[in-house]
């Protein structure tokens, strides 16, 4: 079959964008479950998320240790022997952690559902954290660290959220060798012991959920029965913002720079943040962008370049990210300067507009599309403590957004005697 150019798909307008709040109830351990069902696959994702992270460290590190560790060895298994029965069952059980979150996520085919929910539950409740297991952890930390230290965009990275955040806060403290070599056994089992507990622990189940899987997680959930207390967090941690406004560190060898500007800006609780979401994938969110028009396409100093706003629990980043040549770093500073000075002076156009809402309105899209999709999405709104029903929010207001509003914004947060510039290489 030849296909005519001159019969191309039809382009149809992004519609309604809505996310219905998923079903819900609490266990009578007090545990809240959240389902997502939809999926005609046979896998099933069930996610412990718990309110902690590294926000609930009481030393830098123990959480990435403990989520690192989580398959380490229980009271009755190994670390291999862990490994291997999760592994026999097609399942798999992951940890990871977050500056606000740590979770355990297990995803498993329907027919092994009964097999590996007692292997989420050894987790959850019984690693022990052997001794050999840390050491080689902090082997192997120390080694990666090492190799880290030689790329500019890690290091690049690191010195950005320090002087933002500053050397304590759990949002901007700096990985070194010093900590790692502190991480001591007791603290990760004293952090495994204290936030992994029911107290701040919500269940997200999502795939082909039919009601005899339903009343099997239920039941099982129903009967876990912590010796866990969670100990309480402190909502408010000081920042160090330093006033240190540029960092230029020279790298040896580097035949590259990275570079990093931005400030600490506002997560989806600030009334502009839909909005401003569009004004930056105007300026450098999305491979159309002005950074990258100017910076790659016509200038050709890097292979890519973009801006972004991390929102966080207690804080937001905005920052511009790029790696160039070593030859180029004052003219692509010059340049992106410039590019604010004109979303700063002048209107964009409406074909800009169009395109960067279309963009956006797509990834809400997809970020939505199915119902591992939907847990995930949900679960980012969940943690900053915002209902997903603010989507239908965001989207009217990214749809109604104007080219004067889009300046306006500009001229509010994308001021450069704000920002904090880092250079390394």
């Amino acid at each position: 079959m030849i296909l005519s150019k001159q019969n191309f798909p039809a382009i149809h307008p992004i519609g309604d964008i809505s996310f219905a709040e998923p079903n819900s109830y609490v266990l009578k351990n007090g545990i809240k479950v959240f389902l997502f069902p939809g999926s005609k696959n046979d896998i099933l994702s069930v996610d412990f998320l718990f309110d902690a992270g590294r926000w609930a460290e009481k030393k830098p590190l123990i959480g990435k240790s403990c989520s690192a560790l989580i398959k380490s060895g229980t009271h009755s298994k190994s670390a291999f022997e862990m490994s291997e029965t999760i592994d026999f069952y097609g399942s798999t059980i992951k940890a990871s952690l977050g500056y606000n979150t740590f979770s355990i996520q297990l995803y498993c085919l329907h027919r092994y559902l009964s097999e590996s929910l007692p292997l989420l539950k050894e987790t959850i409740m019984d690693v022990v954290f052997p001794a050999s297991e840390v050491d080689l952890f902090k082997k192997n930390s120390l080694s990666q660290l090492k190799m880290n230290q030689e790329k500019t965009d890690y290091l690049a990275d690191m010195a950005f959220k320090k002087l933002l955040f500053g050397d304590k806060h759990p949002y901007g403290y700096e990985t070194s060798a010093e900590r790692i070599e502190g991480i001591e056994q007791i603290d990760i089992q004293n952090y495994y012991n204290s936030q992994l507990s029911p107290e701040n622990c919500t269940i997200l189940v999502s795939g082909r959920i039919t009601d005899k899987i339903e009343k099997e997680i239920e039941t099982f959930f129903e009967s876990l029965v912590w010796n866990k207390m969670n100990t309480p967090k402190s909502e408010t941690i000081a920042m160090n913002t330093s006033a240190e406004k540029q960092f230029y560190l020279e790298k040896k060898g580097a035949v590259q720079a990275s570079l990093n500007i931005g400030k600490i800006l506002f997560n989806m609780n600030e009334p502009d943040y839909p909005e401003f979401l569009l004004t930056n994938t105007i300026f450098g969110g999305y491979f159309g962008s002005r950074l990258m028009s100017k910076i790659r396409e016509e200038k050709g100093y890097t292979y890519g370049i973009h801006s972004s706003l991390q929102t966080l629990k207690h804080s937001g980043i905005f920052c511009i990210q790029t790696e160039i040549g070593v030859e180029h770093k004052k003219n692509c500073l010059e340049d992106i300067y410039n590019e604010i000075d004109k979303m700063n002076t002048d209107l964009v156009s409406d074909r800009e507009i169009v395109l960067a809402r279309n963009y956006l309105l797509g990834k809400f899209l997809s970020r939505i599309d199915g119902p591992l999709n939907r847990a995930e999405q949900f679960k980012k709104y969940y943690i900053e403590g915002n209902s997903v029903s603010k989507l239908s929010e965001f989207v009217e207001k990214i749809r109604s957004c104007d080219a004067k509003t889009i300046r306006n914004l500009s001229q509010k947060y994308l001021k450069p005697n704000t920002f904090t510039e880092v250079v390394v290489g």
